[in-house]
């Protein structure tokens, strides 16, 4: 029986952590996870953790708190724009609703359709960016990150694994280094998702790279 590949996975959601060894840690992987505030906590840290193990993955979150004491939440100054990038979103779903809802036009709508699903998807992504801004999150964070990791441990791949990532922070996380960026599936398919995802982390941790590349 081959040996399982040994994943480290860092998050700063404890809850996250806990469904990622749900979905990962068994007969395929062993899973470490570690959980950091700010990326410049798990430099001292990540020895302890490993001891005199190597990893095969690490599997990092990309939004962390870019200070030590992050907002807890929006404020009178910040909850204005924040319900505005939320309106907007809204009304982008009710849009692309209300095409649905008229059965005999849909086959007479296709480009109209994709044009209402790429705003829907385009509102949500300023609404989660300009979310994160305020509420002192970062891809940047994550980045660091993964610097941090590769200094330490050169020869071993990482790869996102993010919920809120957009194109822009794929392509910076690529050119610093990321093998890949995995969405974090939706918890009402995880389970289905999970089983592709232990597919991509199982040939990362063999050295291979995306089938996309």
């Amino acid at each position: 029986m081959n040996a399982r590949h040994h994943i480290l996975f860092v998050e700063d959601d404890e809850a996250e952590i806990a469904t990622f060894r749900r979905l990962y840690d068994g007969d395929q992987f062993v899973v470490t996870p570690f959980w950091v505030q700010l990326p410049r906590m798990v430099a001292p840290e990540i020895g302890k953790v490993l001891g005199a193990r190597v990893p095969d993955l690490f599997v990092l979150d990309m939004y962390f708190p870019v200070t030590s004491d992050p907002p807890g939440g929006f404020t009178s100054d910040t909850i204005d724009d924040a319900r505005a990038h939320l309106a907007r979103a809204l009304r982008s779903a009710e849009e692309l609703e209300g095409m649905f809802l008229d059965e005999s036009a849909l086959a007479k709508k296709d480009t109209e359709l994709l044009r209402a699903g790429a705003e829907l998807v385009y509102w949500s992504q300023r609404m989660l960016r300009h979310w994160c801004d305020v509420l002192g999150r970062s891809s940047l964070g994550g980045i660091a990150l993964m610097r941090l990791l590769h200094e330490k441990y050169p020869s071993v791949p990482a790869v996102f694994y993010s919920r809120k990532a957009t194109v822009a922070d794929v392509k910076a996380a690529l050119e610093a280094g990321a093998v890949d960026v995995l969405i974090k599936p939706h918890r009402s398919i995880e389970d289905i998702e999970a089983i592709r995802i232990r597919e991509a982390f199982d040939r990362y941790c063999d050295g291979q790279r995306p089938q996309w590349r």
